[in-house]
């Protein structure tokens, strides 16, 4: 669920990370359904904030395309440029809050004693 929101706020919602339900009459009763792990599909969370820190690069520098095109006169339309910058903007604040709380939970592991 967390996933998804990221990708459909990063405006990339490709459907690889869709979770999709069949419906109740798709699949008879006693029907094995493949699930993502048994399709092939599983993806790790280190490929997960790849995917994520490349989303995020490519808004950066569609905002700066977005501010370039503007300052030289290509584009008048202010609005589109600061709706791309402040996207960018909070794309960023997002991976950077994330990782805040995955050192966190690892500096909480590091803590433990066994």
């Amino acid at each position: 669920m967390a996933i998804q929101a990221i990708r459909d706020f990063t405006g990339r919602s490709e459907g690889a990370f869709r979770l999709q339900l069949p419906s109740r009459d798709a699949v008879p009763t006693g029907t094995a359904v493949a699930t993502p792990q048994e399709a092939g599909t599983q993806r790790t969370f280190g490929d997960l904030v790849k995917d994520f820190a490349s989303d995020v690069n490519d808004l950066q520098f569609s905002a700066g395309d977005a501010i370039n095109g503007l300052a030289t006169g290509k584009s008048t339309d202010v609005h589109q440029v600061m709706i791309a910058v402040e996207e960018a903007s909070v794309a960023m604040d997002l991976m950077l809050e994330i990782r805040n709380r995955v050192l966190e939970g690892y500096q909480e592991l590091i803590r433990m004693q066994v």
